[in-house]
Parts: C-alpha cells; sequence; structure tokens
C-alpha cells in the first residue's frame, strides 16, 4: 500500500504546470501525424491496409521448402509475403489481387505440385469487396465519433469539457495508427475492431475525470488526485488483460504442437497495448490539464464578479 501511494506522488500531475501537461501530448500526436502523412506520400494511404481492404489470396502449404525456394517458385504470381505461421512446417504466401485467369493457374499449380491435403486456399477477397469495406470502416469510425460526441455533450451541457473527451480519444487513435505504421503492421477489420474499442476505453477513462473534477465537491487538486488513482487503477487493470491476451495469442504454439498462434488476437492487442498507454498520457496530461485550466478560468470569474481581486482568486483556486 504504502508503496502504490508513493507511486502516486511520484506522477502527481498536479505538481506540474498547465502547459507543460498540454504541449507533451499535443508534440506526440503532431509526430504522429507527420508519420500518417509520410506514409500517405509514400503508399497513397496513412496505413498499410490488409488483404481485408485491398483484396488478394492467401495460401497455406505443409512443405519442408524454405521461404526462399516458394519466393522463386512463385515468382510468376504477385507474391505479396511469404512466411512461416508456427505451425509445424506450414508456410504461408499472400498474393496480391489476381485476374481469374490468374487464380485458375494457381489452383492448377498447387494439385500439381502438392497432395490435396497439403495444401490450402483460406482466403481470398476480391478487390471490390475490399473497397466496400474500406468505406464501410471510414463510416464506422465516423458514426462512433458522432455518436460518443453526442452522448458526451448531453452529459456534460457545455463546451470545452465535451471537447477535451473527444480530442483524446481521436488523439488515442491517430497515434495508434502511427504507432502500426513504425512496426509495419497493416489495418484489417480485427485492428478495426481495436479502434473502435479504444473510443470506448477513452471515454470512459475520460468520462470518469471530468465527472470527478466538475461535479464532485472540494479542493481542486485533491479530486484530480483522487479521479487520477481511480482511473489508473482501473486502465492498468486492462493493460494487464490485454497484455495476457497477447503472450497468449503471439506464443501459445510453444507450449504444444496443439496450438497455433491466434494472428487477429495478437493484431487486437497490439493495437489496444499502444492506443491504452497513449489513453494514460492524453487522458491525464492533456485532458487533466485543459480541465485544470478551465475549472481555474471559470472560478477565477466567478470570484472577480464578487470584487474579489486577482491576485487573491490565485492564490485561492490554486491552494
Amino acid at each position: 500500500m504504502r508503496e502504490r501511494e508513493s507511486l502516486f506522488e511520484k506522477i502527481d500531475i498536479t505538481k506540474y504546470p498547465v502547459k507543460r501537461l498540454v504541449a507533451i501530448p499535443l508534440i506526440i500526436l503532431l509526430i504522429s501525424f507527420a508519420v500518417l502523412s509520410y506514409m500517405q506520400l509514400t503508399i497513397d494511404s496513412p496505413v498499410r491496409l490488409g488483404m481485408d481492404f485491398v483484396g488478394g489470396t492467401m495460401v497455406k502449404i505443409r512443405t519442408d521448402e524454405t521461404v526462399d525456394e516458394l519466393t522463386v517458385k512463385f515468382s510468376a504470381f504477385p507474391i505479396k509475403l511469404v512466411g512461416k505461421t508456427d505451425v509445424g512446417n506450414e508456410k504461408m504466401i499472400r498474393f496480391r489481387p489476381m485476374s481469374e485467369a490468374q487464380k485458375d493457374e494457381l489452383e492448377d499449380m498447387l494439385a500439381k505440385d502438392y497432395e490435396k491435403g497439403q495444401y490450402e486456399i483460406p482466403k481470398s477477397m476480391d478487390p471490390i469487396f475490399g473497397e466496400q469495406f474500406r468505406i464501410q470502416t471510414v463510416w464506422a469510425l465516423i458514426i462512433a465519433f458522432i455518436l460518443m460526441a453526442i452522448v458526451v455533450f448531453v452529459v456534460f451541457r457545455t463546451v470545452i469539457p465535451p471537447l477535451a473527451v473527444i480530442f483524446a480519444a481521436f488523439s488515442d487513435i491517430v497515434i495508434a495508427l502511427a504507432c502500426m505504421d513504425v512496426i509495419g503492421m497493416e489495418l484489417s477489420l480485427g485492428t478495426v475492431a481495436a479502434l473502435l474499442m479504444l473510443i470506448g476505453y477513452s471515454v470512459d477513462s475520460n468520462i470518469l475525470l471530468t465527472t470527478d473534477l466538475l461535479r464532485k465537491k472540494g479542493e481542486l487538486n485533491e479530486k484530480l488526485r483522487g479521479a487520477m488513482k481511480t482511473g489508473l487503477t482501473m486502465t492498468s487493470t486492462t493493460l494487464s488483460a490485454v497484455f495476457a491476451m497477447f503472450l497468449v495469442s503471439s506464443f501459445i504454439y510453444l507450449f504444444s504442437a496443439h496450438f497455433a498462434a491466434i494472428p487477429i488476437l495478437r493484431d487486437i492487442s497490439v493495437v489496444l497495448l499502444f492506443g491504452l498507454v497513449m489513453d494514460l498520457m492524453n487522458t491525464w496530461m492533456f485532458n487533466a490539464g485543459v480541465l485544470k485550466w478551465y475549472i481555474e478560468r471559470k472560478e477565477s470569474k466567478r470570484y472577480v464578479k464578487r470584487g474579489i481581486e486577482k491576485e487573491k482568486v490565485k492564490k485561492r483556486v490554486r491552494a
């Protein structure tokens, strides 16, 4: 318990000026925008799009052939990726969108060179469907933000606090996308689900902070410390669960040959880890800083109207 209290004392954000608290998240957000802009100029998309959004074909082959040998063998087709699947000697080959004639030729080649149970084509996506998924993903994110904004504005019935909550959620997603670009992760239906989940996690912690500061009675810094203790406990618990999911989905195959890695859960957990860590920063630095400034300014105006000198106001608000 003492260790926990000392930890909170070390990260007590009430000791730092508002400008410094707000500046750090904004700088990281600007860097994230720079990364996304670079990707847009480089590959004509702010993030790498997976098969779900651009189409293509995936083939899994149980063979002792090396990755290089398979790359040479299927060089006549538009190969995007060749790698291992962590299941015995199974290899995975991903192809870019192909014509129907090329798909038939690929199937004929697989049937000729491998036995029937030795290979499978678990996924094949037409580019047209990929384009539809892309549009639906954009609309899903837009609608989620609109609904979130409506709920937040209805709850608080003011302007600046809800805008800070919305900005924090937006920043979480932008930074998570930039982190995906840095590590080379592709956008898939699984990662889109994780991004939508981030909106919920972000709103949860930010509404906790905003409610405590605006509606609870007491001294501002004490309310901020209390909200931070509760919020950090909530988010650290979630981070622990998500990290456990990442470990299991990524390394379960090491314990038994009967298990295989679960890529979709691994991708979801990675995006959530990025987003939740950034949410700690955006909630307890940016949003907390904005709310502290907003409340102090509001209280200052209230005291000034009552005829209290400004210097006394500052002392009274920050005491």
